[in-house]
């Protein structure tokens, strides 16, 4: 999974470093089950803020946005 981000709060970049490495700011990834990443598209999508993210899954056939 990846997933992109810019502008979140500190709380919700804190909760994605326990699942995914954030090898540059505002980019998540990770190898994590579907059960997980629904998971945590979830807790972003509903504690986004202001900010705004994109995710697509392992083989890259679906994006989603939360603006």
């Amino acid at each position: 999974i990846v997933i992109i981000v810019s502008s979140i709060p500190q709380q919700l970049r804190g909760y994605l470093t326990r699942f995914l490495m954030e090898p540059s700011t505002g980019v998540f990834v990770g190898h994590v089950s579907a059960r997980v990443r629904d998971s945590l598209w979830s807790k972003v999508a509903d504690n986004i803020g202001v900010g705004k993210a994109q995710t697509d899954n392992e083989q890259g056939f679906c994006i989603e946005y939360v603006n």
